[in-house]
């Protein structure tokens, strides 16, 4: 709906102060012009009366022409040099003629009822242009006869014309004065408060509500100013008692959904346990046979040693078995590792052969490349090579058509955080904790020596991780491998074997662009393990 045009205050108040201004000169302009032409009009009235009885008082008695020479016709030549002298005319008690100057229109009907009443008058022209006096003339207390006398009014008009000029003139400079002096005052007053106003109630609608308004002006902006301040410390309470409530609401959401969470992994825990048992047992009976049987014939094919190093093999694969189901049933009921120093580049050497030799990684280009002088680490060697032997099987996986392996281990110092990727917001970095990246890996490492750490890094190129995914790769099975190629719980078991070192297992992952995993592990130093390995 399009929104009416309308007028701003200022333009509303002062273009009705203009009109008010407008109105009151009209107003008062007409009624001063009325005054002053009425009193002009009776001025010049009042000068035709004493002129015409001066005229009067020297006219002959009995009631004759003057003559030529009279005092009363040398009068009469005065006045008809005044340039506002209209007309002089005396008539006989018949009205007849008796004597005339600039006049020929005889006696008219006030002129006659002069004679008749005996009476002073007056009147004005048709066009008020002219006023003419009336007075009679007596002769021995009888009326002898009458005069009229007429005078021009075009000086009182252009007397008239002159004071509205005069007066228009005034008014304009006293109207561009007033309005400017009530723009300026209806700034302060009445404009600047409410723009402040506005401009505190935009800023409030942005969400700052620590916005208070002080203006000047009169009591009624003033209280509306306070008015508005205590809207805005309501508005303030009322947002900060809702804050609090979602931030109750927040906590208690989330201790919840860790609740949730921690009943889901009990659960999980639980099925891992039973499912742990089963195979401990049910594969335990027939791989410990299968032991038996691979020992009896390497010791009858001792003489022939590429048999005896096959049944040698197959005794090693056998065991790595056997630990993985223990492994498996240590996740659910998580048992004591046997520590020890571990040298981190030699495990990964060997690693790398064990699986290299069975055939893993054809068509994979694998990297190994260890720092020289890495510190041992105090770990169960078995387990730490499970880890490895897990992720370098996950990374021959995402690899299908094959790529390129890269291993490296590094040592550091904790001080500088070895986290060379920040968590981020889009899920590109998931740790094996909650607290991973806010406590930089420092308040949940064990006591003692921490201060140096070994870095694993294993890098494949393949299909990465999708972003929706990344969250739960280390949760107990799951798996995003097809059916029979994957239980899910090779990389929960890592998490909990790097976890019972103190150490943390990252993962770094783009859909389409590889996967980079993460293994901090504390060294030996402090570990009251001893040195060497």
């Amino acid at each position: 709906m399009t929104a009416s045009f309308r007028f701003s205050l200022t333009f509303a108040i002062l273009s009705s102060l203009a009109g008010l201004l407008v109105l009151t000169w009209v107003l008062f302009s007409l009624i001063s012009f009325k005054t002053a032409e009425n009193d002009l009009f009776s001025q010049k009235n009042e000068e035709g009366r004493v002129l015409l009885a001066s005229f009067i008082s020297i006219l002959p008695s009995p009631l004759t022409d003057p003559g030529t020479g009279s005092a009363a016709a040398g009068f009469a030549g005065k006045l008809a040099q005044e340039h506002d002298f209209a007309g002089l005319l005396v008539v006989d008690a018949k009205g007849g003629k008796v004597f005339a100057r600039s006049d020929d229109r005889g006696a008219d009907t006030k002129l006659l009822e002069t004679l008749k009443k005996g009476t002073e008058s007056h009147s004005f022209s048709g066009n008020g242009r002219f006023v003419s006096r009336y007075a009679p003339i007596f002769d021995a207390g009888r009326i002898a006869g009458a005069s009229r006398l007429s005078l021009s009014l075009g000086s009182e008009f252009e007397k008239l014309a002159r004071s509205r000029r005069m007066f228009l003139a005034y008014f304009i400079l006293d109207f561009l004065l007033l309005f400017g002096l009530g723009s300026f005052l209806l700034s302060r007053i009445v404009v600047v408060p409410i723009r402040k106003l506005l401009a505190a109630t935009e800023r409030i609608a942005a969400g700052d509500y620590g916005q208070t308004v002080h203006v000047p002006g009169s009591a009624d902006v003033a209280e509306l100013a306070e008015a508005f301040n205590k809207m805005v410390t309501a508005l303030q309470a009322k947002r900060e008692e809702v804050e609090s409530h979602v931030k109750s609401l927040e906590t208690a959401n989330a201790d919840l959904h860790a609740a949730r969470e921690e009943t889901i992994r009990s659960e999980k825990m639980a099925s891992v346990g039973l499912l742990a048992a089963g195979m401990a047992h049910e594969v335990g009976t027939p791989l410990a046979a299968i032991m038996g049987y691979a020992g009896i014939l390497r010791e009858e094919l001792h003489e022939d040693p590429v048999r005896g190093d096959y049944l040698r093999r197959i005794e090693d694969e056998s065991c790595r078995i056997d630990r993985i189901v223990r492994g498996l049933l240590d996740y659910a009921r998580p048992s004591k590792a046997e520590c020890e120093n571990v040298d981190i580049g030699v495990l990964l050497k060997d690693t790398l052969d064990l699986l290299a030799g069975q055939g893993a990684f054809k068509r994979v280009e694998t990297i190994l490349s260890p720092e020289d002088g890495l510190p041992p680490v105090y770990a169960d060697r078995h387990q730490l090579q499970q880890v490895l032997i897990n992720l370098l099987i996950n990374a021959r996986d995402a690899m299908p058509d094959g790529g390129r392996l890269g291993m490296k281990a590094s040592a550091g110092e904790l001080e500088i955080p070895p986290v060379r990727f920040p968590a981020l917001p889009n899920g590109r970095v998931m740790g094996r904790r909650k607290e991973d990246f806010h406590g930089v890996f420092r308040a949940s490492f064990p006591d003692g020596d921490a201060s140096r750490w070994v870095k694993i890094e294993i890098s494949d190129s393949g299909v990465g991780i999708a972003a929706e995914n990344l969250g739960n790769i280390f949760d107990p099975f799951f798996t995003t491998k097809e059916p029979g190629k994957g239980t899910g719980l090779g990389l929960a078991i890592c998490a909990r074997i790097v976890d019972s070192f103190g150490g943390r297992i990252i993962a770094e992952s783009e859909a389409g662009k590889g996967t980079t995993f993460v293994v901090l592990l504390p060294t030996a130093v402090g570990r009251g393990a001893g040195g060497g390995t």
